[in-house]
């Protein structure tokens, strides 16, 4: 390692996470192993703050997706006792799981190919709100009434929370044993990992539990963990317990152990394009060097494992602050004790502190317009009393700062903006690297609104939506979520995006009227809700 004196070692990681040393906030626990040892341990922050009480190296995390990697040393373990195959269609263990017509395999849960969806935008667009219960019969719930897959077995990547909620009710199903019991007495156990446990019940009294916050303006908030989805998540843990999973499984790679060499394997997609998702594990080189990791994220928890097996460093970072940027950090750490260098696209660039400067308004004319972002994604600016302005689908409408003729800074982003292709107008923005085109949006008036109009029902989902107009804009009602509005697509008709995430594409019958619409996100696609 770059930094070899314990005195330099701790100056380069108190250096890395000064802004989070600090008592009235939450904060991280770090540990770094190198050589098979625990080198470094700290906590910063606080676990509690009603009490008061320091992160230390004992404090306990929800370590969230991190959870994976165990699920998938689970299945490669009982793939190496010759009781389940990768090759098993998952119905020979799962009955219940709907017969789609395809055949999907364990190995297609592991590498998230399967076509199924994923449960947390699921089960949300179904009614469940964020701060309550998400329990495992609830998913499996789910799984048993999904009525088409969102696309054909390993023809493509759409990471599933479910698969690995899948992937435990097989271990349990061959084992003979819960999940959480098979975890505790293979891996939890042998490793003397003594603080812990896949929660199965979140009602449960955890000794040393570092409650998660979230920051609203000047104040922290509470945020509610009561998710017990075991093999995606909810595993209970410290970094000290961490560090002998870590230990275990570089040793376990240097002896060629076949169990988890297994764990590294990545998958190749039907048409031949790589997918780097292993078992629990992802497998890149981001940072120049062979990287093996996972974050997770859930209920303001941010943990990190990477492993860096060729140079024998492990970092493990489990945080309680739910704006921690787990996956960031940890790559300041390997820098820093690697001697690495930041790589293109590494660094945001921050215009913040820049002066603001004055620019003509026929200028600013050109860039006023929308642009597209991504899939069903668009940013719209404005020249308001002088003033630039910006609105992205779904979002509030935000001030922007100008810092050059072409460049302006959006304080809500946190990020710059540049205009580029300027003729008669700016043609296309630079945003996070990325080059967006000028669209021309599709004009819809009140009158082509009011078809949209009614009740729409999922017999998957067994939700309902109500849709009005209000003062000329659509309006969705759920019972659960309460309202939010719909913002029509900019480049295709009939498709509308949801404040709420995601958005709906209105499908009509053979008299041209709205019979219903498929709700897609992020890892769902084309959920059925049918008008009444």
């Amino acid at each position: 390692m770059a930094q070899t004196k314990p005195d330099s070692l701790q100056a380069g990681i108190n250096s890395i996470f000064k802004d989070y040393a600090k008592p009235e906030g939450p904060g991280v626990a770090v540990l770094i192993v190198k050589d098979g040892k625990v080198v470094f341990e700290k906590g910063y922050g606080m676990a509690n703050l009603e009490y008061n009480m320091p992160i230390t190296p004992t404090s306990v995390f929800d370590i969230a997706s991190v959870s994976k990697q165990f699920t998938g040393y689970a299945i490669s373990t009982l793939i190496q006792q010759g009781k389940i195959s990768p090759a098993d269609d998952i119905h020979k263990y799962l009955p219940d799981v709907p017969d789609f017509g395809k055949k999907i395999t364990i190995h297609n849960l592991i590498h998230h190919t399967s076509g199924l969806r994923d449960w947390p935008e699921g089960l949300h667009a179904a009614g469940w709100r964020w701060d309550e219960a998400f329990r495992y019969d609830d998913i499996m719930r789910m799984v048993s009434k999904q009525h088409d897959l969102d696309f054909d077995p390993g023809s493509k990547y759409q990471y599933s929370n479910t698969g690995y909620n899948l992937l435990a009710a097989i271990v349990a199903k061959v084992s003979g044993k819960t999940f959480p019991e098979w975890a505790a007495e293979n891996i939890f156990k042998p490793l003397n990992m003594q603080a812990t446990m896949v929660n199965d019940d979140y009602t449960k009294v955890i000794p040393q539990l570092a409650t998660s916050y979230y920051k609203d303006g000047n104040d922290y908030h509470k945020a509610t963990d009561q998710l017990t989805a075991f093999g995606s998540s909810s595993i209970y843990t410290t970094v000290e317990d961490l560090s002998k999973w870590v230990i275990r499984f570089q040793q376990g790679l240097a002896e060629k152990d076949p169990v988890y060499l297994r764990m590294i394997q990545t998958d190749t997609l039907n048409d031949g394009k790589p997918n780097n998702y292993a078992y629990g594990l992802a497998v890149g080189n981001g940072l120049g060097v062979r990287e093996i990791s996972h974050d997770g994220g859930w209920a303001a928890y941010a943990t990190n494992i990477s492993n860096f097996p060729d140079q024998k460093l492990g970092i493990i970072l489990l945080s309680n602050s739910g704006s921690f940027n787990a996956d960031g950090e940890s790559d300041a750490v390997a820098r820093l004790l690697l001697n690495l260098k930041a790589g293109p696209g590494q660094k945001r660039e921050d215009l913040s502190k820049l002066p603001t400067v004055k620019v003509d308004s026929n200028l600013l004319k050109k860039y006023t317009g929308t642009y597209q972002l991504g899939p069903g994604w668009f940013v719209t600016f404005t020249l308001e009393n002088g003033q630039l302005m910006t609105q992205a689908t779904g979002e509030d409408k935000f001030s922007t700062d100008l810092k050059s003729d072409t460049t302006l800074w959006v304080p809500a982003y946190n990020s710059s903006v540049k205009f580029v292709q300027i003729t008669g107008k700016a043609n296309a923005i630079v945003y996070h690297g990325n080059l967006s085109k000028r669209i021309t949006p599709i004009s819809v008036n009140a009158v082509q609104l009011s078809q949209f109009v009614g009740s729409y029902y999922s017999r998957e989902l067994e939700a309902t939506y109500k849709i009005t107009l209000e003062r000329g804009k659509l309006v969705a009602h759920h019972m659960r979520l309460g309202d939010f509005n719909l913002s029509p697509n900019m480049i295709t008709t009939d498709v509308f995006g949801s404040a709420a995430g995601g958005s709906m594409a209105f499908y009509r019958d053979g008299q041209n009227k709205v019979a219903g619409f498929k709700l897609s996100g992020g890892r769902i696609r084309n959920i059925v809700f049918e008008k009444m």
